[in-house]
């Protein structure tokens, strides 16, 4: 019985060292993983938007002024798809692989194609700031809360589009699918939202901690590239058009704005 109590006393002074060695550490950095739900928000009556989903991964850096109080961050990549339906009658112009802006029309004839639905496959550059707020180890954990803004930065999109394809004359040819599209001009090149989380850390050995994490993002910007967006470039890079009463194209961009729930887990050293 004596060994046991003494094996108890000693593994938790060990725990508490671990621990204590975690939480006098000001700097901890790792790896992150981790998945979101997308709550697309149409700002529009002319589309319609299905749930998305993301993978993320990247580096995790938490930095502690204190016991309590720090600054949460990282550097990570998201790939992030989500469908959009159209009410309108809406087309674009393409060549090849290349969706065609306004701005690359040069008074030619290209195929073009009536859009139905449209799949957005994009990857972005994500660097959250966050402050952090966490408790004390209680034995081998600790829980914190965190607020803050998600920047994120696209690096790469492709569309794969649904509907009724034209040839350069305008008659309907037999494509009703263009996968993996290039789409330049399309999505936003910023997306921030702001987002409030909440996760525990684990202590595993010395310095090294598991943490899960769980947080809704609220996204304040545009998704699509809007009017005007690019140095006053009204319509000069927009791809989707439709037709006035005077058989005149007349450009434009869908508005929608995104909500996302993030699930994480990371392991920091």
């Amino acid at each position: 019985m004596k060994k046991i109590v003494t094996f108890v006393f000693v593994s938790c002074i060990a725990w508490m060292g671990f621990s204590q060695e975690a939480a006098d550490k000001k700097f901890l950095a790792g790896i992150t993983i981790g998945g979101a739900v997308d709550f697309n928000i149409p700002q529009t009556t002319t589309i319609k938007a299905k749930p998305g989903g993301d993978f993320i991964a990247g580096m995790a850096l938490d930095w502690s002024f204190s016991k309590n109080v720090g600054l949460a961050g990282g550097i990570e990549f998201d790939f992030n798809s989500f469908k959009t339906t159209y009410n309108d009658s809406v087309y674009f112009s393409y060549n090849d692989k290349n969706i065609l802006r306004y701005k690359d029309m040069d008074g030619k004839d290209y195929a073009s194609f009536l859009l139905e639905e449209r799949k957005a496959k994009s990857i972005y550059l994500s660097i959250p700031v966050m402050l952090k707020f966490q408790t004390n180890f209680m034995g081998y954990m600790r829980y914190y809360g965190k607020f803050g803004i998600r920047n994120s930065l696209l690096l790469s999109t492709r569309m794969d589009n649904q509907g009724i394809g034209y040839d350069k004359d305008g008659a309907v040819d037999n494509k009703n699918e263009l996968k993996a599209m290039s789409s330049k001009g399309v999505m936003n090149f910023y997306k921030g939202s702001v987002g409030l989380a909440g996760g525990v850390e684990y202590n595993v050995s010395g310095t090294t901690t598991i943490v899960g994490e769980i947080g809704y993002y609220y996204g304040f910007t545009e998704i699509f590239q809007q009017k005007g967006a690019v140095f006053g470039d009204e319509e000069k890079a927009m791809s989707l058009y439709n037709y006035n009463k005077k058989g005149e194209r007349e450009y434009y961009a869908p508005s929608l704005k995104q909500g996302q729930l993030i699930f994480k887990i990371a392991v920091l050293f």
